[in-house]
């Protein structure tokens, strides 16, 4: 059996991207988006709990079967990078709590599994996950619009996936 109901994650500290995606039938659906903001005058630790606990509230309330997160682009800022990877790791320590397998995906595999090119730029994937897969409720917020595309990246591998060890067995 493969995961049908996927917990997206464009981590962030001052906005952190959530969607969950699922697959019934071959159809795949946005369940639920958000955008979870936190107050950019707060200490970072009080920011990371906001995060964790709008976290366990989407696990709680749409119980997925996983979690897929975008993984941290380090060739940026690296300082920016070191907060998002603090927030990733909150996230994946919320995820872990729950018991759920976490999978991280870089952005160029989001936008090849989404639009079919590692170079894709929002717009495209954007578009790609209406047009090509036939999401018409994608959130007009370009961080739950990612979270969505990263939920989704993780179906396409996890059909993948359960085709490769059907064909093993």
């Amino acid at each position: 059996m493969f995961d049908t109901r996927v917990l997206g994650i464009d981590p962030g500290v001052a906005r952190c991207g959530l969607a969950v995606v699922e697959r019934r039938d071959r159809r795949v659906s946005v369940a639920w988006a958000a955008t979870v903001r936190t107050d950019g005058d707060a200490a970072e630790s009080v920011r990371l709990r906001r995060l964790a606990d709008a976290m366990r509230g989407a696990v709680a309330a749409h119980r997925p079967d996983a979690v897929a997160i975008e993984r941290v682009a380090w060739n940026r800022n690296q300082v920016s990078a070191l907060h998002v990877a603090r927030a990733t790791g909150a996230l994946m320590l919320v995820a872990a709590e729950a018991g759920l397998p976490v999978d991280e995906y870089a952005p160029s595999e989001v936008k090849n599994a989404v639009a079919g090119s590692g170079s894709a730029g929002k717009r495209e994937v954007l578009e790609a996950l209406a047009r090509l897969h036939g999401l018409t409720e994608v959130p007009a917020e370009p961080d739950a619009a990612d979270a969505v595309a990263v939920a989704l990246t993780h179906l396409v591998g996890a059909g993948l996936r359960a085709a490769a060890a059907r064909a093993v067995r």
